[in-house]
């Protein structure tokens, strides 16, 4: 009888009870498991995730790197994902639905949220991706 040949097997590395195949980054690992620095890995995975699909979405080009800061385009740019950003997503979300309630038949203009801060003459503009990108012309890359 020949043996079968699959992924290897084994308890997490940081003793989290977590049985499963052992994962090569982080060595030893299993999927779902939630130490800190699993955690971490995964939500820097996904904030490179969203950031690449920013900047495709904005047709920014140039360097193709983790870091905003070096990307190329007319502004500067900073994405953010995950719970930091749920906030301003619930508040945009109840304005948009506020908007959407008293807008007028045949008015298919984007919404946009324009924040005015108490003690500020300036504000700050919160606008979905694909409004803005479709609004602008711009070309995804």
């Amino acid at each position: 009888m020949t043996e079968l040949l699959g992924p290897t097997k084994g308890y997490c590395a940081c003793n989290c009870g977590l049985f499963g195949t052992l994962r090569k980054r982080p060595e030893g690992h299993i999927r779902g498991c939630n130490c800190p620095k699993c955690r971490g890995k995964r939500n820097r995975q996904k904030g490179d995730s969203k950031a690449r699909q920013a900047r495709k979405a904005l047709g920014i080009t140039g360097v193709n790197s983790r870091h905003e800061e070096v990307w190329g385009g007319d502004v500067r740019v900073e994405v953010k994902a995950g719970a930091q950003v749920k906030p301003v997503v619930t508040a945009f979300l109840r304005c948009e639905i506020q908007s959407e309630q008293h807008r007028p038949i045949g008015d298919n203009r984007p919404f946009m949220l324009v924040v005015m801060p108490d003690g500020s003459k300036d504000g700050f503009v919160v606008m979905r991706l694909a409004d803005y990108v479709r609004h602008h012309g711009i070309e995804p890359v």
